[in-house]
Formats: C-alpha cells, structure tokens, sequence
C-alpha cells in the first residue's frame, strides 16, 4: 500500500488542480479535473477510517455508482480515477471539429461548379459555407431552382439535395462528394421530364385550376373545375406519360356517373402516342376544358356558396377543397374530410377501419368520410 507522501504526489501528479487541506476529522480535497476538455469542479471528504464522500453532486452523475466507488476506493487518487472514467462515459467531447479540408473541398467543388454549367442563371454560396442554392434554366427557357445541403457529419458525402420543385422523392437523388455529381441527377431528371412540364403548363392555361394553389412543379394532378357542381381530379404519372392518368370525378352522384359512363366508353380509344392532354378531353367527352370563372359574388343571406363546405361554410379548408358531396340528389351538399369527420364524430356515428358512417349534416341520409391521416 502506497505511504500518504507517495499518494500526495500521484494526486500532485494526476490532478494538480486539487488541492489538499486536513481537518481534525477529516481531509477535503476540492479542485477542478479536465475531462473531455471540460473542467468539472469536485469536493470529497476523506474520514479518517478512509471512506470518500463526493460532497458536489453532479446532475448527470449516477448516484448509484458513486456509492459503490466510495465503498471500494483505497485512496483518494483511485477514487478520483473512478469519478473521471465514470463522468467521461455522461459528457460528450467538446473538441472542435476541423473541417478545414472540408472547407477547401467545398470551395473548391463550387468554384469548379459555377464555371462549368452554361445553363445555370445563378448560383450562390451560403457565406457559412452550409448551403448551396442555383437556378437553371432547361430547353423551354424554364427556371428549376435547387438547393444542395453541406452535409458536415457524412464526410464521404458531403453534398444532398434538400430543395427542388420536381415531383419526385428524394430517393431519387443519391449523396455525393462531388458536386457536380449531385447536381447532374438534378439536371437529368429535369431533362426527363420536359413532356411532363408541358402537359402541367397546358392545364394551368387552359382550365379553371382549383387546386394546387399555386401550381408548382412537384404536384402531379390537378384539380379542375367543370361546372358549378362537379370538379375532376387528373393525376399523372410524370415518368410515364403514356400511362392512363387516375381520374376522379367529385360532385353529385347523378351528374359525376354520366362523366364516368362517357369515359368508360372511350377509354379504348386511349391512344398514348398522341398528345396526352387532347386524349384526355376525348376520354372524358369534351372538346375543351370549360373557360376559367371569375368570382361572383354571393347572394344575399346565402350561407354556403356552390361547391363550399356546408359545415364551415368556407371553400379552402387548410389548402384542401371540399372533397365529400352527399349522394342523396336532393341535398347534393359538399364537406372538407376534415370538416364531416368531426361532426360524425360528434354524433356518434359508426366507425370502421377507413372509414365513419352516420346522417348527413343537411339531410340526415346516410353518408361515409374517410377516417383523415
């Protein structure tokens, strides 16, 4: 066993920011240990039958550990080991991360970029170095803007795309440690999907779009108004448009099945090698998309408008339009999913695995919602 002189000097040596001051029934040592390049101040009491008390409890210190190391603790240098080794496992190391070669490859990287592309109208270089932000502008003299994150944790692959307005997942795009790389995944598919942005930019011309607003890149469908009861959802599929788009009919059961009579009886004439918009008027029997309508305004003591919801009485719910219309053709009234959901709930209507069933709200007929995410 070590002599009291020779543990003083293993302490002096050890942790020679503790010091060391002897009472009549006791020895205290207090003083700060670095740990993970953080200073820890500690206080323990020593009694004279050679038991150590840590006196400054440490929030993240197990209490129940402490107990142990102080019950089997020769000396004050051991013990002292046992409290760094267990406040190392609780506090993350503050080292400061150096990410100079980082920063070069980013300079680099982007200075390469941005003398490389012809068809980049901008391109930007967050002053953090976080970030980087450009606007390309593909064959039809559209603008594509993206965002590229620096991803400082995933050394391997530095560069992710964060923001763009296709309409694609991100699964699409694969990180990378070369820049130019992870843009051109962006470029390719813009290039793919030049078809696709014309059919989307012919519906925003030609119909009464109800939805989205506004109509960006990444929506794949289109809400479209027909007359004032009945509306048409068209989703295509932008990697193949020679696919028979999904089509929805929203309004009066009455009205919506002559719709789906007409289109049902022309979808053997799908022809995907014309143009995709013009086969889409001729499988749902027009010749034209009827002409946008301006707002008109309501008639007096009228609360709820064609096609608004008859519970909150409005037309735009959270960016969703009312998608239920009773089938009872005398009522014909419209709901936000949201809006029905609520009130079957209320009333304590049947509830089924996708789906509630109870009274409409105007005619007291039967009517189902989906149960909303």
């Amino acid at each position: 066993m070590d002599t009291t002189d020779e543990i003083d000097l293993k302490l002096l040596f050890k942790y020679p920011l503790m010091s060391k001051t002897e009472y009549e029934d006791s020895i205290m040592y207090k003083g700060l240990i670095e740990i993970n390049n953080e200073d820890f101040e500690i206080i323990v009491k020593q009694t004279f039958q050679n038991k150590f008390l840590l006196l400054k409890n440490l929030d993240f210190v197990d209490q129940q550990v402490i107990n142990n190391i102080q019950e089997t603790a020769s000396d004050i240098v051991t013990f002292l080991d046992f409290i760094e080794k267990h406040i190392s496992t609780k506090v993350l190391s503050k080292v400061p991360l150096n990410n100079c070669d980082i920063y070069k490859q980013i300079l680099y990287e982007y200075s390469e970029f941005s003398n490389y592309y012809l068809n980049l109208k901008d391109c930007y270089l967050a002053y953090d170095l976080s970030k980087i932000t450009a606007t390309m502008v593909d064959e039809s003299n559209r603008e594509h803007k993206i965002e590229i994150r620096v991803n400082y944790n995933d050394k391997k692959n530095i560069f992710e795309i964060i923001e763009y307005d296709l309409p694609c997942g991100r699964d699409k795009f694969q990180k990378s440690s070369n820049l130019k790389m992870v843009y051109n995944q962006f470029a390719q598919i813009v290039e793919t999907l030049q078809l696709y942005f014309n059919l989307m930019e012919d519906f925003d011309k030609s119909c009464h779009i109800l939805d989205p607003i506004p109509q960006n890149r990444r929506y794949n469908y289109r809400r479209i108004w027909l007359d004032e009861t009945v509306s048409i959802i068209i989703t295509v599929d932008p990697f193949c448009l020679c696919a028979l788009p999904n089509i929805v009919f929203l309004g009066p059961e009455r009205i919506v099945e002559a719709y789906r009579s007409t289109m049902n009886n022309n979808l053997e004439n799908w022809d995907p090698t014309n143009y995709i918009f013009s086969e889409i008027l001729k499988l749902i029997g027009l010749e034209k998309f009827p002409a946008k309508q301006f707002d008109q305004p309501r008639a007096d003591g009228l609360l709820v408008d064609v096609g608004e919801c008859s519970i909150c009485f409005s037309y735009r719910l959270a960016d969703n339009l009312p998608e239920i219309v009773c089938k009872n053709e005398y009522c014909s009234n419209c709901y936000h999913i949201a809006c029905l959901y609520e009130w079957l709930m209320s009333v304590n209507a049947r509830r089924f695995f996708s789906e509630v069933v109870g009274s409409c709200p105007n005619c007291e007929k039967n009517i189902s919602c989906p149960i909303p995410n």
